[in-house]
């Protein structure tokens, strides 16, 4: 655990590093539809947004809640900050919860990081890998999103 939070401050320095060469503003909000892959996990489809809280200079704050479909509901609420590599090159790194509802109901924290690409003026693919480190069971369990989001 404790390489994981030192891995994660190291990509939240280099989240944070990356945007002083700002080109333009990662999208503000933006709702999708994907697919979820894991490897303890079903394929689920996926329903993925994006809500900016604030701006901190050359970075940003957001949430990121997402709903996943498989053999049961699933939620996902990161709080996740996030700057400008390239132009339509936006990373981003964070922390939240996720939900199960598969009748254990746990809240269980997770990690997550990924990267926005802007592929159209009002299209943008994420592309996320998440922790979730699950209490009940006393493991974790790492799954890979990928969603096409429309922004406004």
């Amino acid at each position: 655990m404790q390489t994981l939070v030192k891995a994660s401050g190291i990509a939240l320095a280099m989240v944070i590093g990356m945007a002083n060469a700002v080109l333009a503003d990662p999208p503000g909000y933006y709702v999708g539809a994907g697919v979820r892959t894991g490897l303890n996990d079903s394929t689920a489809f996926v329903i993925d947004s994006k809500l900016r809280l604030t701006d901190l200079d050359n970075t940003s704050l957001s949430v990121r809640p997402a709903v996943l479909f498989a053999d049961d509901v699933e939620l996902r609420l990161p709080l996740t900050i996030e700057g400008t590599l390239d132009e339509g090159i936006y990373p981003y790194l964070g922390a939240g919860f996720a939900y199960n509802a598969d009748g254990l109901s746990n809240l269980d924290p997770m990690v997550t990081g990924g990267v926005d690409l802007n592929v159209l003026d009002d299209f943008v693919v994420d592309v996320q890998l998440n922790i979730i480190f699950e209490s009940g069971v006393n493991d974790t369990d790492t799954e890979f999103i990928a969603t096409l989001n429309y922004l406004f």
